[in-house]
């Protein structure tokens, strides 16, 4: 009798170690295939809401949440690199990372230099104004000043070239450009649509984007024209494609613009 239960309690230990061992060789090999992983290096400046910036010392933001789900469908991983916007492109020149997270519009200036995924945002380029103002078009801001943030953004270039009438003050940051007309310093703050959405969502401002637009950019993920930027840009391709058709992009649209940014992509 004795010795039968000393079989039994054998066995149990001898199920007991197999138990352990497989959870400890389960995780040891889980940990070793998500270090083996292949990393996608990516620039931003993480100064701009909504798209890249910190919240609470952790990176967030469009750009960045559909960077990280493109890589996660594919199986890589993300890097990133905090930069000033002046350098960021090149970051990818050198090689020092392989793409770049930061509301860039896909110009045909940009193109002749790098190639981009398919788009993933419409970058138009739009005004926003005090609800009860006079301001209902774009028109209505000729010999005004709208303000906006960053010498060499596209706003800038493409609202001269539709209305050289309309004035442009240019601040250092976006929250500095967001103050002016807060404060009434400035009649209009001039983003993308989906920019200035986000901004009045988040501070529940008595703001509205005024009719038209001065034009379109859409924007993309640049690459360097190289084996490895074409084979990364096809990655991203596949992954955009996923997380399009699963609803992971228009999840994370409505997360900080309150839309679908897919019906903008044209």
């Amino acid at each position: 009798m004795k010795k039968h239960r000393y079989g039994l309690w054998t066995i149990v230990i001898i199920v007991i170690i197999a138990i352990i061992g497989g959870a400890a060789w389960f995780n040891g090999n889980k940990k070793a295939s998500s270090s083996t992983k292949p990393t996608i290096n990516i620039a931003t400046a993480g100064t701009i809401f909504p798209n890249a910036y910190r919240q609470n010392h952790k990176l967030v933001g469009y750009d960045v949440d559909v960077a990280k789900a493109v890589a996660k469908a594919e199986g890589y991983k993300t890097k990133f690199t905090i930069t000033d916007f002046d350098g960021i492109f090149g970051q990818v020149d050198s090689g020092r990372v392989d793409t770049v997270a930061n509301d860039i519009g896909a110009t045909p200036e940009r193109k002749q230099k790098y190639i981009f995924t398919t788009p993933y945002n419409n970058e138009t380029t739009n005004i926003a104004a005090k609800k009860g103002t006079s301001y209902q078009n774009l028109k209505d801001f000729e010999g005004k000043t709208v303000a906006t943030s960053g010498a060499g953004n596209n706003f800038i270039t493409t609202l001269k070239k539709y209305d050289p009438k309309i004035k442009i003050k240019v601040y250092e940051t976006r929250d500095q450009a967001t103050q002016a007309l807060i404060t009434g310093r400035v009649d209009g703050l001039l983003y993308s649509r989906a920019t200035l959405s986000a901004i009045i969502k988040k501070q529940n401002l008595n703001w509205h984007i005024v009719k038209d637009s001065a034009g379109q950019a859409l924007v993309a993920y640049p690459f360097k024209k190289d084996a490895n930027g074409k084979k990364l840009r096809k990655v991203f391709n596949k992954g955009l494609a996923k997380i399009t058709k699963n609803g992971t992009l228009n999840k994370i649209s409505n997360k900080y613009f309150g839309y679908d940014i897919t019906s903008q992509i044209k």
